[in-house]
């Protein structure tokens, strides 16, 4: 008779240190699942952090071309000091600057910008530069229609303005700029300085700077005694040598829209001939506190990140 052997209880299924045996085979299977368990829930957090990073980006690439330039900030400064005389207290001066105004910034944003100054009723206006975009062709109805704003504004003190590289872009547009603030009784103070008084012969004095530099005009008439605000497009000349004994007491500068585009950690996406060593990411040891705005207007490109456009209001106290 054929000898009849039982392959099953040939090998149990629990005798101990036989790798093939059933329970070898669930142990492995324990580590293998634990792993895989472990492995997939680190995937699904990466993939959740890379998410909500792209939904991030995306969201704030989104209010950085279509709601951002349309925004307008207002910021608001207080200047006081014992040089100011008693006349100019309470005074508000308004300083915008860079309007650009053209491809990008159109006539529905730059009618926003001076409806605000416009309800501000400030007694004196400052122009910090670059009327509009370097490269749009001005018409006659650009040409009228910048005029009557502003004209709107009435700055019963004075209306004051700097040039900016887009002003100079060559002889016929200087002309055309000049032409409109002449029309909208704007001066330009360009290297030169102006006092600005209320009702008695007492008040602050405004120096304008060019970006083709003459300090020594611009310099001339300033006074010890006097409170006086540096008016530049450009923002590198604050570290000019000609101003460590000038007696200024405060800057007002524009031309890098602060950088426009600010990327956290990594700040401006490029940097601005003129404000290279002083801007909102660089910041210098200079004589006096200064401030810098990002402007109203964009250029190169029609989006803004961590540089909302922006007026500045200030309040000057006795």
């Amino acid at each position: 008779m054929p000898l009849s052997v039982d392959q099953t209880s040939s090998m149990p299924a629990d005798r101990p240190g036989i790798p093939g045996g059933t329970r070898g085979h669930a142990w492995k299977s324990g580590i293998l699942v634990d792993d895989m368990e472990s492995l997939q829930k680190k995937l699904l957090a990466v993939v959740a952090c890379l998410t909500a990073l792209a939904v991030f980006m995306a969201c704030a690439m989104y209010r950085a071309i279509y709601i951002n330039p349309e925004n307008l900030a207002v910021t608001t400064l207080a200047w006081k000091n014992k040089s100011i005389p008693a006349d100019m207290d309470d005074v508000s001066l308004v300083y915008f600057t860079d309007l650009e105004y053209g491809r990008y910034e159109t006539a529905k944003r730059a009618q926003n910008v001076f409806d605000r100054i416009h309800a501000m009723n400030p007694r004196v206006l400052v122009f910090g530069g670059d009327l509009f975009e370097a490269d749009v062709e001005i018409t006659e109805d650009m040409k009228q229609q910048m005029i009557q704003w502003l004209s709107s504004i009435q700055a019963p003190l004075g209306k004051f303005a700097v040039l900016g590289e887009q002003d100079l872009t060559s002889p016929e547009r200087l002309a055309q700029v000049q032409e409109i603030y002449n029309a909208s009784q704007v001066e330009i103070i360009d290297n030169s300085s102006r006092l600005i008084c209320n009702r008695t012969a007492a008040g602050i004095r405004l120096v304008g700077i060019s970006p083709q530099e003459d300090w020594q005009a611009a310099l001339q008439g300033v006074q010890a005694d006097q409170f006086t605000v540096l008016i530049s497009h450009y923002t590198d000349p604050f570290s000019s040598e000609a101003l460590k004994a000038a007696g200024i007491d405060y800057a007002l500068g524009g031309n890098s829209h602060g950088t426009q585009i600010s990327y956290p950690v990594f700040g401006g996406y490029r940097s601005w001939p003129g404000s290279e060593t002083i801007n909102r990411g660089e910041t210098t040891s200079v004589e006096f506190p200064y401030y810098i705005s990002t402007g109203t207007g964009c250029i190169k490109v029609n989006a803004r990140l961590n540089a909302t456009p922006e007026i500045v209001y200030i309040l000057i106290s006795a």
